[in-house]
Parts: structure tokens; C-alpha cells; sequence
């Protein structure tokens, strides 16, 4: 049973595939998943259990199927707009097509694909590194990899880590913040190793460039499949999948504090132990164990219920979408938590001053 969860990865993508195939209405199947899954992690009791032993082998052929399902995904949605049971554009209820199209793709595009991807770049074999950047171009950003091992694991929790939100900073402004970084830091590293080798930044060996030709393959597959509106429709997606992608990272380490250089400990991430997200996630959401060790597969993370925790990571996400009642009801009582019981002293004085900086009451004290 422990590792048959994983494969609510691949039924997921499944789910979406087989709404291309049906056409019509159906193509609103894989959002759907959404809903439901969302209504379920928030209704159901928190997963506090270790992983069985020995799960391995089947608990990775349900992730490593997600590479293969991701590219039905987009031929059967490719298909279905030039058998016409998918008329994106002309006729009357084409916009809704569309529209459930981009929501069913990018949704998909970015969980369970993230996650797995997630878990694939921390592997130390070139293969599943390799699968890793595949599944990452259909968020648009197959060299997530670099700025995520080299930058947000070592400077998370600090102004160095785009990945980690600002206290009162809002959803809206972190997407953009997350995906400018990862940008920039994967241009800026790329530039580093190839100048210690004697090269150009702008030379062919620049991973920026792998970028460009796996993300504009993708686009340009669908559109001469489909047609230049299959090929808009499928930017869209990429795009909304992008700000997905941050949107959940959003909540792993919102307004949390590390004093540079200090060693990570068990209090410098939000865990979901939600018993939907946790498979879903592949367990990218039991995260602080994660960060004590990056190599550790998904399937031997231990939780920590005893370090700080978010409710359903579904409910942060809508309520984030609302950031007075995300800083309001959630942020603002788990962070006074962490601040007065698990803050070491010098980032008591670091939340001070970024509650100050955000405008909200100075509960913590340096004493």
C-alpha cells in the first residue's frame, strides 16, 4: 500500500490524457483533479507515517512514468484539436475548450510534474537527472535544477534565496520574484564554470541554451501538430504551469529566517503532511528532512510532526490567492509560533526587524 499511493502521480496525468481523448467537456478532466484532490487533502486527517521499507523499485516506476504520460498529455491534447472533438477556436463554446484546455495542461504541467522532477534532479545518476530536465521544460524551466541545488540549498531561508517569501510579501509578487531568480541564477552559475574553463557565457556549452531548444520543441510540436492556436494555447499553459510551480513553493519557507552560514536545522521549513499531498507531492512537502539531506530518496523521508507545520498545503494555496486572510489567519499565527518557540535568538532579532519592515505587530522579543 505505501508505495501503490504513488500512483496517484501517473492516474492524475491519466485522468487529463483521457479527457483529450473524449474531447468535448471532457477536457476540463485534468483541473478537475485539482478540486478533488484538494477537497480530499483538506478533509482528511494529517499522514504522520514513515514509509515502509523496501517500497523502491515500484514506488519509483510510478514516478518515472510521469515523463512518458506528460508527453501524451500534450499528443492527445495535439490530437484532439485536429480530430475536431476539441475545437479550440470557431465555433460557439470554443473559448471554454480553450479555457479548460490551458487549465487541464498547465495544472498538469506543473503536479505532479514538479514534484517528480523535484525528486529526479537530487538523484546522483545522469539518467534520472536527464528525465528530471525533461518533465521541467513543460513548466519552462528544464535548468531548474542548477539555481535549485546550488542557490535555494545553500542560501535558503537568507536574501540570498529567491526561493524564500519576505514576511508580508504576497503570492503575486513572489511568482515573479521565484522565476526571475531561477533564471538569473542558472544564467549567472552557467557563466561561472564555463569562465574557470576557458569559455565564453555565450558559448554553445551554456545549459541556458538546452533552455530555449527543449521549451521552443514543445511549443513548436504542438503548433505544426495542431495549428498556431494549439501552440498559443500551449505557451499559456507553460506559463500558468510556471506560476503554479512558485505558487506552491510559495508556502515551503514563507517568512522564514536563517542566519547565513548557520547550519539548517529542523525549524527552516514548513512541512504539509497532508495524506493527498504527501504522494502527490512526492513528498516534497515533508521538506525540512528533505533539506537536512537532498540525497535521500522521497520514499525514506521521515516526517517531523514536531517541527513547524502548515495545514493542507491545498488550503494555504487558496487562501494565499486572498493574502489578507493567507497573512491574516495563516501566516501571521504560525509565524508569531515559530518566532517565539523555535527562532534561535539571532533570528529573533531578524524577525523583529522583518515584521517591523512588513508593517506587522512586533511580537517576538530579543530576550
Amino acid at each position: 500500500m505505501d508505495a501503490l499511493r504513488y500512483f496517484l502521480v501517473p492516474a492524475m496525468t491519466l485522468t487529463g490524457v483521457a479527457g483529450f481523448i473524449l474531447g468535448g467537456p471532457f477536457v476540463w478532466l485534468g483541473i478537475a483533479t485539482f478540486v478533488v484532490l484538494m477537497l480530499l487533502d483538506i478533509v482528511l486527517p494529517s499522514d504522520h507515517k514513515a514509509r515502509s521499507r523496501g517500497i523502491a523499485p515500484v514506488a519509483d516506476i510510478a514516478i518515472f512514468l510521469q515523463l512518458p504520460l506528460i508527453v501524451a498529455l500534450y499528443l492527445a491534447f495535439a490530437n484532439s484539436v485536429t480530430s475536431g472533438t476539441n475545437p479550440i477556436w470557431g465555433t460557439d463554446g470554443s473559448a471554454w475548450q480553450l479555457i479548460g484546455s490551458i487549465a487541464s495542461l498547465a495544472w498538469l504541467s506543473a503536479v505532479p510534474t514538479l514534484p517528480v522532477a523535484h525528486e529526479l534532479m537530487h538523484r546522483r545518476h545522469w539518467f534520472p537527472r536527464a528525465v528530471a530536465k525533461g518533465l521541467s521544460a513543460f513548466y519552462g524551466d528544464p535548468n531548474r535544477d542548477v539555481a535549485h541545488i546550488v542557490t535555494h540549498h545553500v542560501h535558503l531561508d537568507t536574501g540570498k534565496d529567491s526561493d524564500t517569501p519576505r514576511r508580508g510579501q504576497t503570492i503575486y509578487s513572489f511568482v515573479f520574484q521565484a522565476t526571475w531568480g531561477s533564471y538569473k541564477d542558472t544564467w549567472e552559475k552557467q557563466g561561472e564554470i564555463l569562465s574557470r574553463l576557458g569559455h565564453s557565457p555565450w558559448s554553445w556549452r551554456n545549459a541556458m541554451w538546452l533552455q530555449l531548444v527543449l521549451v521552443g520543441a514543445i511549443i513548436l510540436g504542438v503548433a505544426a501538430a495542431a495549428g498556431p492556436i494549439a501552440g498559443f494555447a500551449t505557451v499559456c499553459a507553460m506559463f500558468f504551469a510556471k506560476m503554479f510551480v512558485e505558487g506552491f513553493n510559495y508556502f515551503q519557507h514563507y517568512g522564514l529566517l536563517r542566519v547565513e552560514g548557520v547550519p539548517i536545522a529542523k525549524h527552516h521549513a514548513w512541512n504539509h503532511l497532508g495524506m493527498i499531498v504527501r504522494p502527490i507531492g512526492v513528498e516534497i512537502t515533508n521538506h525540512i528532512n528533505h533539506h537536512l539531506d537532498g540525497h535521500i530518496p522521497f520514499y525514506e523521508l521521515q516526517p517531523e510532526p514536531k517541527a513547524p507545520q502548515m495545514p493542507s498545503l491545498f488550503l494555504c494555496f487558496l487562501c494565499g490567492l486572498v493574502p489578507p486572510v493567507w497573512h491574516r489567519f495563516i501566516a501571521q499565527p504560525r509565524l508569531k509560533d515559530w518566532d517565539l518557540h523555535f527562532a534561535s535568538p539571532s533570528e529573533r532579532k531578524l524577525a523583529m526587524a522583518a515584521n517591523a519592515q512588513a508593517g506587522w505587530p512586533a511580537w517576538a522579543t530579543t530576550d
